[in-house]
Parts: structure tokens; C-alpha cells; sequence
């Protein structure tokens, strides 16, 4: 089953006629086998706007299915290769266009380890070491406890908000990470951990008081028993100031001046104190909640000072010591595990070992570019690696990528094959649904429209594609490249016209391409397709004129020139012209002068049948004889009315600057600038491409353009 597009709706601002705003008829391309459909239109039908409107660019909608499925707003259905005004970069990663397996391999390898180092970094580690080790910036005090200066080194790059771990070298980072063995952590209190984590980050940290202190500078002073004491009672009195019994002895007390009383004493108390005494209170008793002091620190302190046992401090600081041992075992042991259950250390093995040899290319689309380049253009395109081992790609010694395409020092058709081949390339690795050339082969020479048709279809083979385009270059390029490997459609937008996305059928399609078959076509089947045989006759004078210079018939080809000059009188038998070119045998003569078909009525004029297959054939031949009839005409007029002699002018631009002077140039600018009167037919003679003025023109162009024609005559 093929492939198909249907639209509902085009619009950019007023570009596309109302045809388009309700789009029901001509509105679905099929795609052939080879998943191309080329959509022929002349310049200024819309081609690019339509593109635009496939990229969702701004001013735009449209509705549209694809196999019966509707193109959502959010899809990224349609990849766009813009024409060559749109393509100034070219625009991408290197591995947005290699295509070779080891770099395609390297540059996936490259991403899944970055994935993977911002997953540990991130996420997993700094997750850990926020809520399991209260490390959560670079400015954490306990990072000061971390015995291993190299893990130490790699969390405050982690902890560190603005670069959570991009300046670690990963390999570095595993090497460091595999010499690490699995610590057996023994039974400690979580209670004291979390204590500990949380006190060392204050700023008056009691665990950092305590680890400060000289115990030789610790003294007995059971003062200090009695200071709390006082404390005690001054917080009871402070809490019951109401109460004037005693709670313990029911003795009449004044709460007040008890109060007063107490206080007075601690301070007398405080201040017999020596130095050091004072300080721990103020630095450690003084600081712990007796609800949370899972290290005993304030009894611990107290009894050592009434007692001057300076062991028990000793024996606080190593469990504090043995806590921060532990803390570093769970350091440890965090990073032993971090890099379970990821590929992270396969993929930088394999990734390394990629590194070590030098890139190349091995894609055969590249080797084809690379060939093409170093052919026609005497640079080369080669990889280079940067000091981060990140592949560039570069055309002699300069970077390709986003390079401003004047800046890649050029001519302007190596530029366009440039950017247009890698271009191909990125769109050979999208996974857009359908890839969007506009006008793929402007302003190439030959050689270069051969190699750019022929890397559309091998880089782009099996995908389907729109290909929008003014020339039939093109067409034919395609179709002797590979035959049969597109389906053909006319892009019309006029208003009054027949709109939309015309098929050509497969018949007309191969006389389109084919001239030998449109050869074959006027010695056999035509003849079942006229309407009006002598307009059938009429309208082939110039493509015959052509033909028979082709075949070197002078006789004919000067007969049928004199046909196509409006100041000739000679009459014709045009039948006998054509039975003789053709080898056919059309019975009824018709004779025919230029002054016969300058007074025909060019507006009732019908060649072939109304339900002809050849419908591209029969409006060619109607444009034809309408540029025909419009020459000739004019050329009668200006010569009768300024009483020119066609063997001094023969030719009609000749004619024109002979009846309009300096002074009249307005005039000569109007007619030398219509379309059809400029054109000398040589559609006809050398490639003879018939159908160039059918599509080239729209009936209403030509319609006015007619009428403007006539009207300024009639007027002179």
C-alpha cells in the first residue's frame, strides 16, 4: 500500500487562494513505491510558503492526515530541507550527519555516558549526600571530615550547584571509584549520626567545641554541679512564679525574691569559675537540648569537671571519632555502589578504546560526498578531534558547521552543494515522517544537478518525500537516474483556476519525460484524442519547426518559419508537413497562412477532447498556439502600422525597438517584458520540451496577459 497525504487546509496570511481554506478537492499526494511525489510549480505559486507552513512557521495552519491518521499540532511530522536563499549555515552536530558505524558508535557512546554521569552526579550522588550525608553545597563543614582527599575533592564538585560534577574527568572518576573496596560498617546509633551530621554544619557546632578541646586544661570545680542546679530551680521558679508554697516541702516561699535569690547565687557561682570551665559552659552545656543528646555530652562534661576524670572526655572524643569513621565508611561505601546497575564503566571502556584510532569516514554516503568535494571543489573534508575529544568536521583546515556560508571562502554553487548534501544527510538520520526539499537543484551547473538528484535518491531511499521544483531538470534527472521512482504533481494556486495538487498520470507523465514516447504518441494514439484536427496542426507548428531543424529538414523548417512571422503571407499545407515528420497519414489537407491564424478567434479555441487522458498535453498545446497566435499578431500589427520591412526586421525584439523609439518607451518596455512575446520558442529546438510554456504559465496569467496584449493594440 502507498502512502497518502491529505490535506483540509493550507494558509499563510493571503498567500494561498480560498481553494485552500476549505481543501477537498486535489488535495491528497500519493507517494510511489520509492516514496517521492514531486510537486512541480512555477516561481511565485507558493512552494516555499508551503514548506513554511509544514514547519509551523509563524502566520500559519494547516490540517492534514497522513494514511488516515490526523497530523496533530505537536507533531514533528515533516523534516524541511529549505531552497538555497534559507540554507546560509549548515546547521547541526557533527553526529547529526555521520553516519559511519564506529562514529555513529562513538557519538552514542559519547551521550550514554553523559546521560549516565549526569544520572550519578546528579541525581544519585548528590541526592545521597544532601539527604544521607548532609553535604549539600561545596561550602558543607563536614566535607572538612572526609579522610580521602580524592573523593573529597570529587563531592565538592559534586555538591557544587554551579557544576555539579561537569569538571570530573570520568575516567579518572571510575579508575579512583574501582580502587575503593566495600567497608563492613558496625552497629552505631542513627540517633548520634544525625546529631552529629546535623551539629557539625551550625556554626557554633558543640561537636566542634568538643574535638578543640586541651583536656590537660580541663579542672575540677564542683561548682559547677551546683551551678546547674541553680539552673534547674530558676527554670521551676520561672515556670510556677504564681505558686507561694513550696512544691516540694509546702513551706511558704516568696517567689520572687527566691527567684531573684537564685539567680544572684549562679552568678556568683559563674563568676568563681576559671576560664576554660566557663568556656565549656558557655560553648557545650549551655548549648545541648538534654531532649536530644544522644552522646551524653552535657553529663559527660559535668561529671568531668566535678571530678577532674579527663578520661570521659577522652572517651567522648574517640566515640565522636568513631561516629566520623563510620561517616566516612558510608562515603566510601556510596561511591562503591554508585556505579552498580549502569554501563557506565563498559561504555567508557569501549568509548576510550574508539579514541585511540583516528576517525574516519566509512559511511558510503560521506566517501561519496568526500569524493565529490575533493573532485570539483580542491578541498578535502576530514574529522579532527578537540582537546575534549569532540569531533569537528572541517573543509580544508577551516570548521564546516555553523559556518556563515560566505565565511567557508567559495563560490556560491560549492556553497549550495555544500550545505544542501550535508543537509541530506541530516535527513537521512531523521525520524521525521516525511522529508520536504524546496527546489533542491537551483542554480547548479549540470554536473552538479546530477550528483545532488542522485544523492536524494540514495541517501534518502525508503523515505518518504515532497520535492518542490520549477525544473524539469530535475524530473528527468530523477527519472533516468532511477526510473519510475516518483509520482508527478502540478501545484496550482490562482484564483479561478482549477487548485490544489494536480496528478499527472503515469501516460502523460512518461511523454513528459520521454521524448521518443512523445514521439511515438503523435505517430499512433493522438489521433484518437483531437477535438478540432487543424487546431490540433495549427498549434504543433513550433514544436514541428523544432523537430524538423532536429532532422536537418531545411525545406520544412523554413516553410514552417515563415508560418511563425505575422508579416508573412505564404499559405501551407500543414498536413502534408506532418504525415511527412511523423510518418502518418492525416487525409484531410489543411492550408494555413499566418494571416489565416491571426484572424482565428484565440478565445473558442479546443484542441483535444474534453475527456483526453492527456489533460497536461491538451493545455500545453492551447498555451502553445495562444504565445503562437499573440506573436504573430503583434508582429502584423506593428509592421502594418508603422510600415516596418520584416527583410530589413525579422525578428519581432527587432520589430518592437523599430516601432517604439526613445520617446515611446514605455511602450517598448510593455511589450518586451510579456512573457509570451519574448519567448522565441525555444522551448522547442534543442531539448524540445512541449510542455515549458503549459507549465511555466497559469490560465489566467496567460488569460491577462492576453487581453493586455490586445487591448494595447487595439489602443495604438
Amino acid at each position: 500500500m502507498t502512502n497518502k497525504l491529505e490535506f483540509s487546509k493550507l494558509k499563510k496570511e493571503t498567500i494561498f487562494c480560498n481553494d485552500f481554506n476549505d481543501f477537498n478537492e486535489n488535495n491528497i499526494i500519493e507517494f510511489s513505491n520509492e516514496g517521492i511525489a514531486v510537486l512541480y510549480g512555477p516561481n511565485g505559486i507558493g512552494k516555499t510558503s508551503l514548506t513554511k507552513i509544514l514547519n509551523r512557521g509563524q502566520n500559519t495552519e494547516f490540517s492534514a492526515k497522513f494514511n488516515d491518521v490526523e497530523i496533530k499540532d505537536d507533531d514533528t511530522f515533516f523534516h524541511i530541507i529549505e531552497d538555497q536563499n534559507h540554507r546560509n549555515i549548515i546547521k547541526g552536530n557533527v553526529h547529526d550527519f555521520l553516519l559511519g558505524e564506529d562514529i555513529a558508535k562513538e557519538f552514542e557512546l559519547k551521550e550514554q555516558i553523559e546521560n549516565e554521569k549526569k544520572s550519578i552526579f546528579e541525581i544519585t550522588l548528590r541526592d545521597k549526600l544532601k539527604i544521607d550525608c548532609s553535604i549539600s553545597k561545596k561550602s558543607s563543614k563536614i566535607l572538612n571530615k572526609i579522610a580521602n582527599a580524592d573523593l573529597k575533592k570529587i563531592i565538592e564538585s559534586i555538591a557544587n550547584s554551579q557544576i555539579k560534577g561537569k569538571d570530573i574527568d570520568i575516567t579518572d572518576f571510575i579508575c579512583r571509584v574501582n580502587n575503593l573496596t566495600l567497608e563492613k560498617i558496625e552497629e552505631f546509633d542513627k540517633t548520634g549520626m544525625i546529631f552529629l551530621k546535623d551539629d557539625f554544619e551550625k556554626p557554633n557546632s558543640v561537636i566542634s567545641k568538643i574535638l578543640e578541646i586541651d583536656n590537660s586544661q580541663i579542672h575540677k570545680n564542683e561548682n559547677v554541679i551546683k551551678i546547674e542546679e541553680h539552673e534547674e530551680a530558676i527554670k521551676i521558679l520561672t515556670k510556677f512564679d504564681y505558686i507561694e508554697e513550696c512544691i516540694i516541702c509546702d513551706s511558704t516561699i516568696n517567689p520572687s525574691e527566691l527567684l531573684k535569690l537564685k539567680n544572684q547565687r549562679k552568678t556568683d557561682l559563674y563568676d568563681s569559675l576559671d576560664g576554660m570551665t566557663k568556656e565549656i559552659l558557655k560553648n557545650i552545656i549551655d548549648l545541648i537540648n538534654v531532649d536530644n543528646d544522644p552522646f551524653c555530652i552535657k553529663s559527660t562534661f559535668l561529671e568531668a569537671i566535678k571530678s577532674e576524670n579527663k578520661t570521659l572526655v577522652d572517651e567522648l572524643k574517640v566515640e565522636i571519632d568513631l561516629y566520623f569513621t563510620i561517616f566516612n565508611k558510608q562515603i566510601n561505601n556510596l561511591f562503591v555502589n554508585c556505579l552498580k546497575n549502569t554501563n557506565l564503566v563498559t561504555n567508557c571502556a569501549e568509548y576510550n578504546k574508539l579514541l585511540n584510532n583516528k576517525p574516519e569516514f566509512s559511511d558510503e554516503d560521506i566517501l561519496f560526498i568526500e569524493t565529490i568535494i575533493s573532485e570539483n571543489i580542491a578541498e578535502n573534508i576530514k574529522l579532527e578531534r578537540d582537546d575534549d575529544n569532540n569531533l569537528k568536521l572541517l573543509l580544508g583546515n577551516s570548521e564546516l558547521l555553523h559556518k556563515e556560508r560566505d565565511d567557508l571562502l567559495l563560490s556560491t554553487g560549492e556553497q549550495n552543494f555544500i550545505s544542501l548534501a550535508f543537509e541530506l544527510l541530516k535527513a537521512k538520520k531523521s525520524d521525521k515522517e516525511i522529508i520536504v526539499l524546496d527546489d533542491p537543484i537551483s542554480s547548479f551547473d549540470s554536473i552538479y544537478k546530477n550528483k545532488i538528484v542522485y544523492c536524494i535518491i540514495k541517501f534518502l531511499n525508503n523515505k518518504n518525500q515532497i520535492i518542490l521544483t520549477h525544473n524539469t531538470d530535475l524530473i528527468k534527472l530523477m527519472e533516468h537516474q532511477k526510473q519510475n521512482c516518483f509520482n508527478l504533481y502540478l501545484f496550482n494556486n490562482f484564483e479561478t483556476e482549477k487548485n490544489g495538487f494536480i496528478r499527472v498520470n503515469p501516460n502523460e507523465q512518461k511523454i513528459l519525460l520521454y521524448l521518443d514516447k512523445l514521439l511515438n504518441l503523435f505517430r499512433t494514439n493522438i489521433m484518437d484524442e483531437i477535438e478540432d484536427e487543424k487546431m490540433f496542426l495549427i498549434s504543433m507548428i513550433p514544436f514541428m519547426r523544432g523537430y524538423a531543424k532536429i532532422l536537418n529538414c531545411d525545406t520544412t523548417n523554413k516553410k514552417l518559419t515563415n508560418l511563425m512571422h505575422g508579416y508573412n503571407v505564404e499559405t501551407i499545407n500543414i498536413t502534408e508537413i506532418y504525415n511527412d515528420l511523423f510518418d502518418v497519414k492525416i487525409r484531410t489537407e489543411y492550408k494555413v497562412s499566418a494571416k489565416y491564424i491571426i484572424e482565428l478567434d484565440p478565445s473558442s479555441i479546443k484542441i483535444l477532447k474534453s475527456n483526453t487522458e492527456y489533460k497536461l498535453l491538451s493545455k500545453t498545446l492551447e498555451h502553445t498556439f495562444m504565445y503562437f497566435y499573440l506573436r504573430l499578431y503583434v508582429e502584423n500589427k506593428l509592421c502594418d502600422k508603422f510600415n516596418i520591412n520584416p527583410d530589413q526586421y525579422s525578428m519581432l525584439s527587432q520589430i518592437i525597438l523599430k516601432a517604439f523609439g526613445d520617446s515611446d518607451k514605455e511602450k517598448r518596455i510593455f511589450l518586451m517584458s510579456r512573457k509570451t512575446l519574448l519567448n522565441e520558442f525555444n522551448h522547442f529546438e534543442g531539448n524540445m520540451n512541449i510542455f515549458q510554456p503549459a507549465i511555466d504559465i497559469s490560465d489566467s496569467t496567460l488569460e491577462k496577459e492576453k487581453n493586455d496584449i490586445l487591448d494595447f493594440l487595439d489602443k495604438l
